[in-house]
C-alpha cells in the first residue's frame, strides 16, 4: 500500500507514468543463514547505523550485512536526522523525538546472496 501511494504521488508531481509495484515473497530462513543486522525499533545503535550509512560518500558500503531489518528512516525521521547532523539537537533529544514516530519496519537486501532469497510474485 505504501509503495502504491508513493508511486501515485510521484506521478501526480511529475505528471507522467503509471504506478507499478513489483511484489516479492521472501524466504525468511535467510535470516538464519545470512549476515543479518536487526533493529527492533528506534535506538541509539539504529541511529548510529543510519548516520554511518548516510554519511558514507564512498562507493564501498559502510557495512557488510546481507540484510538489514529495522525502522524506516522516512521523511519525518530524516528531518530529525538532519537536525542532529547539523547540531540543532543533541543525540538524546533526537532519540526522544523518535519516541513519537510511528515505527514501520523495512528490509534492506544489500548483497546478491540476499537477493537470491526473493521470489517475484
Amino acid at each position: 500500500m505504501q509503495a502504491v501511494e508513493f508511486c501515485s504521488s510521484v506521478i501526480r508531481r511529475e505528471g507522467v507514468g503509471v504506478p507499478t509495484v513489483t511484489s516479492f515473497d521472501f524466504d525468511e530462513s535467510a535470516l538464519n543463514v545470512l549476515n543479518v543486522m536487526r533493529f527492533e525499533g528506534y535506538s541509539k545503535e539504529w541511529a548510529e547505523f543510519i548516520l554511518l550509512n548516510r554519511n558514507n560518500t564512498s562507493d564501498v558500503p559502510a557495512h557488510d550485512y546481507d540484510i538489514v531489518v529495522g525502522p524506516i528512516a522516512d521523511d519525518g525521521v530524516g528531518t530529525q536526522i538532519r537536525r542532529l547532523s547539523r547540531g540543532f539537537i543533541t543525540f538524546d533529544a533526537f532519540l526522544e523525538e523518535l519516541k513519537y514516530s510511528k515505527v514501520s519496519i523495512q528490509y534492506f537486501f544489500g548483497t546478491e546472496e540476499a537477493i537470491k532469497y526473493l521470489k517475484k510474485i
